[in-house]
């Protein structure tokens, strides 16, 4: 399906993470969870492509900053990236790691399905030197 979004969900809440690939599965997009930052790198490196990234903050071994810092998201074109999480961050800090949005849990499905939605049908073109779509505060 050329109108969907490939999404790769970095949280480890197995049970959020569950609930939040069938909706966007359910919805025609190929959503990936995983569950650490390490794992996030490897499927990268496997060769998955995301057009957008899911990112919670406070993940066993790596955190998502560590993740962001790393570049490790760089073999994916770098995707915009939205942080997902419980804790409350700081715009300053959102933008020094440049990321695309931020998404305070607990979400509605339907705000995130609108996230995702908006990087749908994206190629996999290079680097961007800023985030697409502005900076979402919800």
């Amino acid at each position: 399906m050329t109108d969907s979004a490939r999404v790769l969900f970095v949280e480890d809440d197995a049970s959020l993470a569950g609930i939040v690939v069938r909706h966007l599965r359910a919805r025609g997009h190929d959503a990936r969870a995983v569950a650490s930052a390490e794992e996030a790198v490897d499927l990268v490196r496997s060769g998955f492509r995301p057009t957008v990234v899911l990112l919670d903050i406070n993940l066993p071994g790596a955190s998502g900053w560590d993740l962001l810092r790393s570049g490790g998201l760089r073999a994916a074109g770098s995707p915009p990236v939205y942080v997902v999480s419980a804790t409350s961050v700081p715009p300053a800090r959102l933008r020094e790691f440049g990321v695309a949005g931020f998404l305070p849990k607990p979400f509605a499905v339907s705000t995130l399905i609108e996230i995702v939605e908006r990087h749908r049908g994206q190629d996999d073109g290079g680097e961007t030197a800023a985030p697409q779509g502005g900076f979402d505060a919800f």
